[in-house]
């Protein structure tokens, strides 16, 4: 059975912002639905990246940029990613939640947002995460998988 991986979810979430987006300004017709659903995904996708890089340095100490399945040009450096120990863990991430959750409020207190917007802007990364997992279920292998062939 096929695996979802960070980087999926991280390419269905960019697609989630284009194309939620594309249509808020299309049917609300206004710069502030637009306004408020991107910067929220945006945010979002940006908090999902810096998790998958804590996370990935925490459990491989240094991780290539590259995907194996990929190949890298010749010359081409691999990015490396700091290991990080328990204790850095243990700061790290709740601190990028204080931020997260620090941006968000001044975002809603000082920003010119329509706040139904935000909050489905926020919840992109939920959706993609749903819509990839959604995708491995349906996948010919899975069906495969459950048939015994």
């Amino acid at each position: 059975m096929r695996e979802t991986t960070a980087s999926e979810i991280e390419r269905i979430n960019v697609i989630i912002l284009l194309v939620g987006s594309a249509v808020s300004i299309i049917v609300m017709r206004s710069f502030m639905h637009f306004f408020s659903f991107a910067v929220a995904s945006s945010i979002m996708i940006l908090n999902f990246r810096y998790l998958r890089r804590i996370i990935e340095g925490f459990f491989q100490g240094t991780v290539a940029a590259h995907a194996p399945s990929e190949e890298r040009q010749p010359g081409e450096e691999a990015r490396k990613v700091p290991a990080i120990s328990k204790g850095e863990l243990l700061v790290r991430l709740p601190l990028k939640f204080a931020i997260l959750i620090a941006l968000i409020v001044v975002i809603l207190m000082w920003g010119h947002v329509n706040i139904p917007f935000f909050v489905i802007g926020l919840s992109t990364v939920f959706l993609s995460i749903v819509i990839s997992q959604v995708v491995v279920a349906f996948s010919p292998e899975a069906g495969r998988k459950q048939n015994g062939t």
